[in-house]
């Protein structure tokens, strides 16, 4: 039987990842640490929301983070975080009672919302021609 404060750690924690940026944050996370500014181009999303998401995660008690000079670098915790298992799995979260099986995507799994397109950069504005030309 689980104890009611327990529930709602784990609670907490799924919450956290129960949301489709989080959860590819997550799936790059299991690959291995990453500093705030790879994880949001990665995942395509600016730095500002990407430190946002990084923080409710962190909070969630999912992540440790360390500076590295002026970076901070994110790793999901040791402590509840095993690379590899079953099937060739990327990890597997150990909340206790309760246990999250990361799988390997594609390689584009994690780009562009996960829809498996490469995020497009936008094209070079145009130059409004002047009088004359």
């Amino acid at each position: 039987m689980i104890e009611f404060n327990d529930a709602r750690r784990v609670a907490g924690m799924l919450a956290a990842v129960a949301e489709p940026t989080r959860m590819l944050i997550l799936h790059r996370l299991s690959q291995g640490p990453h500093h705030v500014g790879q994880l949001a181009e990665l995942v395509g999303i600016p730095m500002v929301n990407m430190s946002h998401h990084l923080g409710v995660m962190r909070q969630a008690g999912l992540l440790e983070d360390e500076k590295d000079g002026r970076r901070v670098i994110y790793r999901l915790r040791p402590d509840i975080f095993s690379a590899g298992g079953p099937d060739g799995a990327a990890g597997t979260l150990d909340l206790g009672l309760y246990r999250l099986t990361i799988g390997h995507g594609g390689a584009d799994a994690a780009d562009a919302g996960g829809n498996g397109k490469k995020a497009k950069k936008k094209p070079p504005a145009k130059k409004a021609a002047g009088k004359g030309e």
